[in-house]
Protein backbone atom coordinates (compact mmCIF):
# COMPACT_ATOMS: atom_id res chain seq x y z
CA UNK A 1 0.00 0.00 0.00
CA UNK A 2 2.86 2.14 0.51
CA UNK A 3 3.99 2.29 -3.25
CA UNK A 4 -0.15 2.51 -4.26
CA UNK A 5 0.05 6.15 -2.12
CA UNK A 6 3.90 7.30 -3.50
CA UNK A 7 2.56 6.80 -6.55
CA UNK A 8 -0.57 8.89 -6.01
CA UNK A 9 1.33 11.49 -4.15
CA UNK A 10 3.29 11.74 -7.25
CA UNK A 11 0.59 11.78 -9.73
CA UNK A 12 -1.82 14.47 -7.75
CA UNK A 13 0.90 16.51 -6.84
CA UNK A 14 -0.19 19.54 -9.17
CA UNK A 15 -3.93 19.14 -9.24
CA UNK A 16 -5.15 22.79 -9.28
CA UNK A 17 -8.29 23.55 -7.78
CA UNK A 18 -9.88 23.05 -3.55
CA UNK A 19 -7.96 20.42 -1.35
CA UNK A 20 -11.84 18.57 -1.37
CA UNK A 21 -11.21 18.39 -5.75
CA UNK A 22 -7.98 16.95 -4.90
CA UNK A 23 -8.86 14.13 -2.19
CA UNK A 24 -11.90 13.13 -4.42
CA UNK A 25 -9.50 12.42 -7.70
CA UNK A 26 -7.26 10.97 -5.06
CA UNK A 27 -10.02 8.64 -3.91
CA UNK A 28 -11.11 7.37 -7.35
CA UNK A 29 -7.97 6.72 -8.53
CA UNK A 30 -7.46 4.86 -5.07
CA UNK A 31 -10.49 2.38 -5.97
CA UNK A 32 -9.98 2.40 -9.59
CA UNK A 33 -6.31 0.75 -8.87
CA UNK A 34 -7.55 -1.53 -5.67
CA UNK A 35 -10.27 -2.76 -8.38
CA UNK A 36 -7.99 -3.48 -10.88
CA UNK A 37 -4.91 -5.12 -8.36
CA UNK A 38 -7.99 -7.05 -7.15
CA UNK A 39 -8.73 -8.33 -10.61
CA UNK A 40 -5.07 -10.01 -11.27
CA UNK A 41 -5.09 -11.30 -7.24
CA UNK A 42 -7.74 -13.27 -8.82
CA UNK A 43 -6.12 -13.99 -12.02
CA UNK A 44 -3.50 -15.26 -9.70
CA UNK A 45 -0.82 -13.27 -9.22
CA UNK A 46 0.49 -12.03 -6.02
CA UNK A 47 -1.06 -9.41 -4.11
CA UNK A 48 2.14 -7.30 -4.58
CA UNK A 49 2.43 -8.42 -8.52
CA UNK A 50 -1.03 -7.39 -9.01
CA UNK A 51 -0.70 -3.82 -7.76
CA UNK A 52 2.54 -3.62 -9.37
CA UNK A 53 0.60 -4.73 -12.40
CA UNK A 54 -2.25 -2.60 -11.72
CA UNK A 55 -0.01 0.25 -12.27
CA UNK A 56 2.17 -0.31 -14.76
CA UNK A 57 -1.33 -0.64 -16.42
CA UNK A 58 -2.59 2.97 -15.69
CA UNK A 59 0.67 4.70 -16.90
CA UNK A 60 3.70 6.16 -16.01
CA UNK A 61 3.13 8.84 -12.42
CA UNK A 62 3.77 11.57 -15.05
CA UNK A 63 1.75 10.73 -17.38
CA UNK A 64 -1.35 9.99 -15.45
CA UNK A 65 -0.75 13.78 -13.92
CA UNK A 66 -0.54 15.68 -17.03
CA UNK A 67 -3.43 13.92 -18.30
CA UNK A 68 -4.90 15.47 -14.94
CA UNK A 69 -3.51 18.78 -15.15
CA UNK A 70 -4.76 19.24 -18.72
CA UNK A 71 -8.41 18.40 -16.79
CA UNK A 72 -7.99 20.37 -13.63
CA UNK A 73 -5.50 22.85 -14.37
CA UNK A 74 -2.16 22.96 -12.93
CA UNK A 75 -1.99 23.39 -8.76
CA UNK A 76 0.47 25.88 -8.71
CA UNK A 77 -1.15 28.47 -11.32
CA UNK A 78 -3.99 27.69 -9.60
CA UNK A 79 -2.45 29.44 -6.34
CA UNK A 80 -0.77 32.02 -7.63
CA UNK A 81 -4.09 32.99 -8.96
CA UNK A 82 -5.92 33.08 -5.99
CA UNK A 83 -3.01 35.10 -4.46
CA UNK A 84 -3.13 37.49 -6.70
CA UNK A 85 -6.82 38.30 -6.04
CA UNK A 86 -6.63 38.21 -2.10
CA UNK A 87 -3.80 40.37 -3.02
CA UNK A 88 -6.23 42.93 -5.24
CA UNK A 89 -8.80 42.19 -2.87
CA UNK A 90 -7.23 44.00 0.30
CA UNK A 91 -5.15 46.91 -1.98
CA UNK A 92 -8.50 47.61 -3.23
CA UNK A 93 -9.95 47.99 0.53
CA UNK A 94 -6.85 49.77 2.05
CA UNK A 95 -7.43 52.09 -0.97
CA UNK A 96 -10.77 52.81 -0.11
CA UNK A 97 -10.16 53.11 3.34
CA UNK A 98 -7.11 55.70 2.98
CA UNK A 99 -9.41 57.64 0.13
CA UNK A 100 -11.94 57.89 2.63
CA UNK A 101 -10.28 59.11 5.29
CA UNK A 102 -8.58 61.57 3.61
CA UNK A 103 -11.44 62.95 2.00
CA UNK A 104 -13.20 63.41 6.12
CA UNK A 105 -9.62 64.68 7.24
CA UNK A 106 -10.12 67.73 4.59
CA UNK A 107 -13.67 68.02 5.40
CA UNK A 108 -12.70 68.64 8.99
CA UNK A 109 -10.47 71.19 8.16
CA UNK A 110 -12.44 72.95 5.81
CA UNK A 111 -14.96 73.25 8.81
CA UNK A 112 -12.84 74.09 11.21
CA UNK A 113 -11.47 77.12 8.95
CA UNK A 114 -14.96 78.13 8.37
CA UNK A 115 -15.62 78.26 12.02
CA UNK A 116 -12.60 80.36 12.92
CA UNK A 117 -13.36 82.87 9.90
CA UNK A 118 -17.06 82.86 11.44
CA UNK A 119 -16.02 83.31 15.05
CA UNK A 120 -14.04 86.00 13.94
CA UNK A 121 -16.20 87.79 11.60
CA UNK A 122 -18.94 87.33 14.20
CA UNK A 123 -17.25 88.18 17.59
CA UNK A 124 -13.58 89.56 17.38
CA UNK A 125 -13.97 91.95 14.23
CA UNK A 126 -16.63 93.71 15.58
CA UNK A 127 -14.67 94.13 19.05
CA UNK A 128 -12.01 95.31 16.58
CA UNK A 129 -14.14 97.68 15.15
CA UNK A 130 -15.36 99.02 18.55
CA UNK A 131 -11.28 99.56 19.97
CA UNK A 132 -11.11 101.81 16.53
CA UNK A 133 -14.18 104.33 17.14
CA UNK A 134 -12.94 104.51 20.74
CA UNK A 135 -9.62 105.82 19.86
CA UNK A 136 -7.71 102.50 21.52
CA UNK A 137 -6.90 101.42 18.26
CA UNK A 138 -5.04 104.42 16.11
CA UNK A 139 -5.79 104.39 12.15
CA UNK A 140 -2.62 106.29 11.72
CA UNK A 141 -0.56 104.09 13.21
CA UNK A 142 -1.63 101.60 10.93
CA UNK A 143 -0.84 103.72 7.86
CA UNK A 144 2.72 105.37 8.91
CA UNK A 145 3.76 101.43 9.60
CA UNK A 146 2.42 100.10 6.14
CA UNK A 147 -0.39 97.76 7.55
CA UNK A 148 -3.30 100.13 6.61
CA UNK A 149 -4.15 97.17 4.27
CA UNK A 150 -4.40 94.52 6.92
CA UNK A 151 -7.45 97.27 8.23
CA UNK A 152 -9.33 96.98 4.85
CA UNK A 153 -9.23 93.27 4.50
CA UNK A 154 -10.76 92.95 8.34
CA UNK A 155 -13.50 95.80 7.03
CA UNK A 156 -13.61 93.42 3.50
CA UNK A 157 -14.48 90.06 5.04
CA UNK A 158 -16.48 91.50 7.79
CA UNK A 159 -18.60 93.19 5.01
CA UNK A 160 -18.73 89.90 2.61
CA UNK A 161 -19.82 87.67 5.28
CA UNK A 162 -22.52 89.91 6.62
CA UNK A 163 -23.77 90.53 2.65
CA UNK A 164 -23.02 87.37 0.65
CA UNK A 165 -22.74 84.03 2.56
CA UNK A 166 -25.92 82.90 1.14
CA UNK A 167 -24.85 83.84 -2.25
CA UNK A 168 -21.58 81.99 -1.49
CA UNK A 169 -22.99 78.46 -0.09
CA UNK A 170 -25.74 78.60 -2.95
CA UNK A 171 -22.83 78.99 -5.45
CA UNK A 172 -20.75 76.14 -3.26
CA UNK A 173 -23.61 73.98 -3.33
CA UNK A 174 -24.52 74.32 -7.39
CA UNK A 175 -20.78 73.95 -7.75
CA UNK A 176 -20.44 70.73 -6.01
CA UNK A 177 -23.61 69.44 -7.15
CA UNK A 178 -22.70 70.33 -10.92
CA UNK A 179 -19.21 68.03 -10.25
CA UNK A 180 -21.24 65.48 -9.57
CA UNK A 181 -23.47 65.23 -12.02
CA UNK A 182 -21.29 65.89 -14.87
CA UNK A 183 -18.00 64.32 -13.90
CA UNK A 184 -17.86 60.64 -14.87
CA UNK A 185 -14.00 59.98 -14.82
CA UNK A 186 -12.48 56.80 -13.02
CA UNK A 187 -10.43 59.29 -11.58
CA UNK A 188 -13.63 61.22 -9.77
CA UNK A 189 -12.31 60.56 -6.32
CA UNK A 190 -8.76 62.05 -6.69
CA UNK A 191 -10.56 65.07 -8.43
CA UNK A 192 -13.10 65.68 -6.10
CA UNK A 193 -9.57 65.29 -3.57
CA UNK A 194 -8.33 67.93 -5.23
CA UNK A 195 -10.64 70.34 -5.36
CA UNK A 196 -11.52 70.18 -1.35
CA UNK A 197 -7.22 70.31 -0.79
CA UNK A 198 -7.74 73.33 -3.55
CA UNK A 199 -10.51 75.00 -0.85
CA UNK A 200 -8.67 74.27 1.92
CA UNK A 201 -5.54 75.92 1.20
CA UNK A 202 -7.49 78.85 -0.09
CA UNK A 203 -9.21 79.34 3.30
CA UNK A 204 -5.71 78.77 4.91
CA UNK A 205 -4.92 82.57 3.21
CA UNK A 206 -7.91 83.63 4.59
CA UNK A 207 -7.55 82.39 8.21
CA UNK A 208 -3.73 83.03 7.94
CA UNK A 209 -4.86 86.61 7.02
CA UNK A 210 -7.35 87.43 9.74
CA UNK A 211 -4.85 86.34 12.46
CA UNK A 212 -2.42 88.03 11.60
CA UNK A 213 -4.14 91.01 10.25
CA UNK A 214 -5.33 91.18 14.04
CA UNK A 215 -1.97 90.09 16.06
CA UNK A 216 -0.26 92.88 14.06
CA UNK A 217 -2.62 95.49 14.56
CA UNK A 218 -2.86 94.63 18.44
CA UNK A 219 1.10 94.94 18.54
CA UNK A 220 0.85 97.97 16.93
CA UNK A 221 -1.81 99.43 19.35
CA UNK A 222 -0.28 98.10 22.59
CA UNK A 223 2.08 100.91 23.52
CA UNK A 224 -0.32 103.75 22.71
CA UNK A 225 -3.13 101.42 24.76
CA UNK A 226 -0.88 101.19 27.86
CA UNK A 227 -0.18 105.01 28.02
CA UNK A 228 -4.32 104.79 29.32
CA UNK A 229 -3.79 102.43 32.25
CA UNK A 230 -2.10 104.62 34.70
CA UNK A 231 -5.46 107.71 33.40
CA UNK A 232 -7.96 105.48 33.89
CA UNK A 233 -6.42 103.52 37.33
CA UNK A 234 -6.53 106.94 38.54
CA UNK A 235 -10.16 108.18 37.57
CA UNK A 236 -11.05 105.00 39.26
CA UNK A 237 -9.11 105.26 42.44
CA UNK A 238 -10.82 109.08 42.62
CA UNK A 239 -14.24 107.64 42.19
CA UNK A 240 -14.09 104.95 44.91
CA UNK A 241 -12.53 107.81 46.77
CA UNK A 242 -14.87 110.24 46.37
CA UNK A 243 -18.19 107.94 46.75
CA UNK A 244 -16.53 106.62 49.77
CA UNK A 245 -16.28 109.99 51.36
CA UNK A 246 -20.18 110.63 50.35
CA UNK A 247 -21.11 106.85 51.95
CA UNK A 248 -19.22 108.22 54.72
CA UNK A 249 -20.84 111.62 55.11
CA UNK A 250 -24.28 110.23 54.50
CA UNK A 251 -24.10 107.52 57.31
CA UNK A 252 -23.27 110.32 59.68
CA UNK A 253 -26.53 111.24 58.78
CA UNK A 254 -28.56 107.70 58.56
CA UNK A 255 -29.28 108.40 54.79
CA UNK A 256 -29.56 105.06 53.81
CA UNK A 257 -30.52 105.49 50.12
CA UNK A 258 -27.22 108.10 49.39
CA UNK A 259 -25.13 105.22 50.96
CA UNK A 260 -26.51 102.41 48.87
CA UNK A 261 -25.91 104.47 45.92
CA UNK A 262 -22.35 105.60 46.94
CA UNK A 263 -21.28 102.13 47.91
CA UNK A 264 -22.47 100.48 44.51
CA UNK A 265 -20.52 103.51 42.43
CA UNK A 266 -17.24 102.42 44.53
CA UNK A 267 -17.93 98.81 44.38
CA UNK A 268 -18.32 99.38 40.43
CA UNK A 269 -14.83 100.29 40.05
CA UNK A 270 -13.09 98.45 42.50
CA UNK A 271 -14.40 95.53 40.06
CA UNK A 272 -13.68 97.35 37.25
CA UNK A 273 -9.79 97.34 38.97
CA UNK A 274 -10.21 93.77 39.46
CA UNK A 275 -11.16 92.59 36.54
CA UNK A 276 -8.48 95.31 34.04
CA UNK A 277 -4.96 94.34 34.02
CA UNK A 278 -3.73 96.96 35.66
CA UNK A 279 -2.17 95.76 38.68
CA UNK A 280 1.17 94.72 37.17
CA UNK A 281 1.43 98.41 36.25
CA UNK A 282 1.02 99.42 39.54
CA UNK A 283 3.91 97.30 40.94
CA UNK A 284 7.42 99.12 42.70
CA UNK A 285 10.33 97.62 43.66
CA UNK A 286 9.51 99.28 47.36
CA UNK A 287 5.92 98.39 47.35
CA UNK A 288 3.66 95.48 47.44
CA UNK A 289 3.84 92.14 45.05
CA UNK A 290 1.73 91.73 42.75
CA UNK A 291 0.02 88.66 44.46
CA UNK A 292 -0.09 91.07 47.14
CA UNK A 293 -2.21 93.91 45.77
CA UNK A 294 -4.62 91.42 43.88
CA UNK A 295 -5.45 90.20 47.06
CA UNK A 296 -5.71 93.43 48.84
CA UNK A 297 -8.20 94.28 45.84
CA UNK A 298 -10.31 90.91 46.10
CA UNK A 299 -10.31 91.65 49.92
CA UNK A 300 -11.77 95.56 49.54
CA UNK A 301 -14.10 93.78 46.77
CA UNK A 302 -15.74 91.59 49.57
CA UNK A 303 -15.77 94.12 52.23
CA UNK A 304 -17.95 96.77 49.70
CA UNK A 305 -19.87 94.12 48.96
CA UNK A 306 -20.48 93.11 52.57
CA UNK A 307 -21.13 96.70 53.18
CA UNK A 308 -24.26 97.15 50.77
CA UNK A 309 -25.80 94.34 52.66
CA UNK A 310 -25.36 96.14 55.32
CA UNK A 311 -27.09 99.14 53.81
CA UNK A 312 -29.77 97.36 52.53
CA UNK A 313 -30.16 95.61 55.92
CA UNK A 314 -29.85 99.18 57.44
CA UNK A 315 -27.49 97.37 59.75
CA UNK A 316 -24.98 100.44 60.93
CA UNK A 317 -22.71 98.19 63.36
CA UNK A 318 -22.02 95.37 60.03
CA UNK A 319 -21.46 98.36 57.94
CA UNK A 320 -18.50 100.31 60.44
CA UNK A 321 -17.03 96.70 60.34
CA UNK A 322 -17.02 96.69 56.77
CA UNK A 323 -16.06 99.93 56.07
CA UNK A 324 -12.69 99.05 58.76
CA UNK A 325 -12.10 96.70 56.57
CA UNK A 326 -12.53 98.09 52.77
CA UNK A 327 -10.10 101.28 53.98
CA UNK A 328 -7.33 98.39 55.17
CA UNK A 329 -7.32 96.38 51.97
CA UNK A 330 -8.22 98.92 49.99
CA UNK A 331 -5.11 101.68 50.99
CA UNK A 332 -1.85 100.06 49.74
CA UNK A 333 -3.29 100.00 45.99
CA UNK A 334 -4.63 103.33 46.47
CA UNK A 335 -1.34 104.49 47.44
CA UNK A 336 0.23 102.41 44.80
CA UNK A 337 -1.87 104.12 42.28
CA UNK A 338 -0.78 107.82 43.26
CA UNK A 339 2.76 106.85 43.13
CA UNK A 340 4.86 108.83 40.73
CA UNK A 341 4.76 106.64 37.09
CA UNK A 342 8.24 105.13 36.62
Amino acid sequence: MDKLEQYLDQVCRGIAGPRSLRQHVRQELREHLLDAAAAHKAAGMSEEAALARALEDFGGPEQVRAELEATHGHRLLGVVLDKAMQWQERTMKAKWLWTTWAHLAVVLLIALELLFIIFNVVYLIPKYQKLRHYGLIDPAIDEEQGVGWMTRFLLGLSHVAGHYTTYLLLATAAAWGLFEWRVKSENKSFIRLALLGTVAVALMVVVTLTAGSQMVQFYLAAPATGKLVRPWTTEQVSTIDVSISRLEQAQAKNDWETMREQAELASGAVNRLSAAPVVPHLVRADGPTEEELRADLKTAQGSLQEGLQAIRDEDAGRLEVSLKQFHQAYKPVREAAQRVPR
